[in-house]
């Protein structure tokens, strides 16, 4: 079944984000979740990803904090919500998923704060179309419990221009053109896509200082407060 009808609601970027409505955007074969409205994703929460599995986009749900498959313990995965882009192809935490093991995180947007006055204002960031997108990701599966913990993080890069008045850091999105080469576990060039393959552009608006308590998750959320001047 292609592009199932899902994306109802997912917000996050290098530590929130939104997903509420992903339309057809996505070819999904196969899912095993449905996929709720979240207007502040938070890490350690469970959250819907595409991943590529005998040929097949399959849709899954899994932990966000990577746990790799040789930790001992898996509270690791509290530390490791983010992969910078830089050095995911070597960290050891890391470059084994990066081999083999990439996803697409579905949202609609991500949440950054920007200091001023002593005082934090959160804004909510998205492209300029307000079309849904994917943050790159990896993924493991941990199987020192039963059942295995299933788990995944976001990649993040140097701020596009755009971005740069809020955060000098950002989630690498995709375009969709990317997508397969970067689900297919025999691709020979994941450095190259998430040097070129991303997304540069963006819009952001502040919001309610109340997305700073993940217990607050609805609609207004991503509603747009003052001129964040």
């Amino acid at each position: 079944m292609g592009g199932l009808n899902l994306l109802k609601g997912i917000k996050a970027m290098c530590g929130r984000f939104v997903v509420y409505n992903l339309r057809e955007h996505f070819q999904i074969d196969q899912a095993s979740v449905h996929v709720h409205p979240n207007y502040n994703v938070s890490p350690s929460q469970e959250i819907p990803l595409i991943l590529k599995e005998d040929g097949k986009n399959r849709l899954g749900s899994f932990h966000w904090g990577l746990v790799p498959f040789w930790a001992k313990d898996k509270s690791i995965g509290n530390r490791l919500i983010n992969a910078r882009r830089e050095t995911v192809a070597e960290k050891p935490a890391f470059r084994a998923a990066f081999k083999k093991r990439r996803c697409l995180i579905p949202a609609n947007g991500f949440y950054e704060w920007r200091e001023k006055d002593g005082e934090k204002q959160p804004y909510y960031i998205t492209l300029p179309s307000d079309d849904p997108f994917a943050f790159a990701g990896l993924w493991e599966i941990w199987d020192k419990e039963d059942p295995p913990y299933k788990s995944c993080l976001l990649i993040t890069t140097d701020a596009a221009e755009s971005v740069l008045p809020i955060h000098n850091r950002m989630p690498v999105i995709l375009k969709p053109e990317y997508y397969e080469k970067w689900l297919d576990p025999d691709s020979k060039d994941p450095k190259e896509i998430l040097a070129g393959g991303i997304f540069t552009e963006f819009k952001f608006y502040p919001v309610s200082k109340r997305v700073n308590s993940a217990g607050w998750n609805e609609p207004g959320c991503i509603e747009r407060v003052g001129d964040g001047g």
